[in-house]
């Protein structure tokens, strides 16, 4: 049996700041983090990925499940094979994976979820505003146009929502998104208790 990567998801819609968080947790020693759309976004656009990730991330549309898949397999061999990634001892943080039920359960056999971080924001209109915000700061085409945005948000509540209702409630806890961020780092490590144990 393969051994399973011991990961903690973050989780919640677009601009919720998953990769901000993401990113700080990446930082901490034994925690090792791998956000798919950066992933897809460091992609050649003349590649078959590169080009299937900028049709449908232009139109604020998810990834087909088996590209995103390949991808993220792809990646962790490589992160694994060069030793960045080390499943024996650091604690996998997923951002942007999975994305639909369907990928939850391709990837069942792979992940042992400890804990669904779900950052919420209830304010819709904040996240378009972010979402602005990071396109600036990022040159994010994904994030390009109202439209777009509006359209990212609706799939996220149609398709990657039911993540959650996968996983179950028992795994999942709500931080407030709309805090500071060094808030919701505290929010988050304050579950993050070792020897690490599923709720």
């Amino acid at each position: 049996m393969p051994v399973k990567y011991q990961t903690i998801l973050l989780f919640g819609a677009p601009g919720s700041g998953k990769g901000t968080q993401g990113k700080i947790l990446g930082n901490i020693p034994g925690f090792f983090h791998c956000a798919c759309g950066d992933v897809f976004r460091s992609l050649d656009v003349q590649s078959e990925l590169g080009a299937a990730f900028l049709k449908y991330s232009s139109r604020g549309q998810l990834v087909p499940d088996d590209l995103t898949i390949r991808l993220w397999s792809q990646e962790i061999a490589k992160m694994e094979t060069l030793r960045r990634f080390k499943p024996e001892s650091d604690l996998l943080v997923l951002d942007g994976i999975p994305r639909n039920p369907a990928q939850a359960e391709i990837l069942r056999d792979k992940l042992d979820i400890h804990y669904i971080f779900h950052l919420t924001c209830p304010d819709r209109a904040k996240l378009v505003e972010r979402l602005k915000r990071r396109a600036l700061k990022d040159n994010r085409l994904d994030d390009a146009n109202e439209d777009v945005i509006v359209h990212r948000l609706q799939t996220y509540e149609e398709e990657t929502k039911p993540v959650l209702d996968f996983y179950g409630q028992d795994k999942t806890i709500s931080v407030d998104a709309t805090q500071q961020p060094h808030q919701v780092l505290q929010a988050i490590l304050s579950h993050l208790h070792w020897p690490l144990t599923t709720p």
